[in-house]
């Protein structure tokens, strides 16, 4: 049980690019494009017309302590934050079936709980991880990767969650990326309906309030999203989510739309299948952001960085053009709330709102200020 929990941790880290990205070519902004991006930043919308601001918190993993998770929440509500994406490893939850583990899993996601219940915050749990005992697969490591054999022991396992923590979770989402390789083994759109039809209406039952979102895409994915829909995703999830990063990974979000899926603009084609297949519910972008990082001349496209100002400058940028250009975005996540200090991923840990004492990055105070200091 330890060592798969070990497992579970060193490899929990998500988003924020990943090889499997294609090989895009620069695009740049022109003169009127970059015109209307410096108007937008000196004539922000009121706080109420932009898109709710969440933070993607990794409350569960075992660099932080009581203190230290208490010092980044507040750190968060004072960013003018209203939402926090929690992941919830299942594997770690129930390393063996049928029990939810009471040595660590849940008395760690209980005080993880009671935290984020002191606080006026809404909170979304992004629930994966397959444990090995559900997986045909022999490697523990990649069992965590691959979805259960039986959808059905997923969604028993959320409606578990939902059940004991149903007072502080608004929303449900199923999996991170599962259009991604390295996240999703397979990235089989009809594997993962199945999975998402399971937990729709276990979730319902346990918590009838709460939202289920479908789990975050990779990009702006939407023929991936189409094949789902053909495998009969409908009806089976409340909110659309994805996860717009740009590549390459230093440019702003204002870029003009080239037609592929890693162009923040390309979110229309996400809208239009959507409305092709008779779907109007809103979208979340659950994962976004821009890591701070130099880079050197072999950089690879979606592992480019940008410098503190610049990261500050392009998430309001992102915001405003949400509020003004994709008014079905109803909440956006910025990934990710703090450096953890034992990582050496600089990508990774670059797109942190808060560095490694957990001091605020000027982009806490970019939010801080776009959302007027009121949530």
């Amino acid at each position: 049980m330890v060592a798969l929990t070990s497992l579970v941790l060193l490899r929990a880290e998500q988003g924020a690019g990943a090889p499997e990205a294609l090989d895009p070519t620069t695009s740049q902004l022109g003169a009127a494009d970059a015109s209307t991006a410096a108007a937008r930043l000196e004539n922000p919308p009121d706080p109420s017309e932009l898109p709710s601001l969440g933070l993607q918190f990794h409350g569960t993993w075992t660099h932080y302590d009581a203190d230290e998770r208490a010092e980044v929440l507040d750190r968060i509500e004072a960013s003018g934050a209203r939402w926090v994406r929690l992941d919830i490893g299942w594997a770690m939850l129930e390393p063996q079936p049928g029990v939810f583990d009471t040595s660590w899993g849940r008395p760690l996601v209980d005080e993880v709980m009671d935290q984020l219940r002191e606080r006026d915050l809404k909170v979304l749990v992004m629930f994966w991880l397959t444990p090995s005992w559900a997986s045909s697969e022999s490697d523990a490591f990649t069992a965590q990767y691959t979805s259960p054999d039986d959808p059905a022991d997923y969604a028993t396992a959320l409606g578990r969650v939902a059940q004991r923590w149903g007072d502080v979770v608004d929303a449900y989402e199923i999996w991170n990326e599962p259009n991604l390789e390295v996240f999703y083994h397979g990235t089989d759109p009809e594997t993962y309906t199945d999975l998402l039809c399971a937990s729709y209406p276990v979730v319902k039952r346990a918590d009838p309030d709460a939202r289920v979102v479908f789990g975050g895409l990779m990009y702006n994915d939407d023929d991936w999203l189409q094949r789902a829909y053909d495998a009969g995703v409908g009806g089976c999830y409340d909110v659309m989510s994805v996860h717009s990063y740009q590549a390459p990974a230093d440019s702003p979000p204002s870029v003009v739309d080239d037609g592929e899926v890693w162009n923040l603009r390309n979110l229309d084609e996400v809208r239009d299948t959507m409305i092709e297949n008779g779907d109007r519910l809103p979208i979340w972008i659950t994962e976004f952001g821009w890591s701070v990082h130099e880079n050197e001349p072999d950089t690879e496209p979606w592992r480019r960085g940008v410098d503190e100002a610049t990261q500050a400058r392009y998430a309001a940028e992102a915001l405003i053009l949400l509020a003004e250009d994709f008014p079905y975005v109803g909440v956006a996540f910025w990934y990710k709330d703090a450096v953890n200090d034992e990582s050496t991923d600089l990508h990774q840990e670059g797109y942190a709102m808060l560095d490694e004492d957990r001091r605020p990055r000027p982009v806490w105070r970019t939010f801080r200020d776009l959302y007027g200091m009121t949530r």
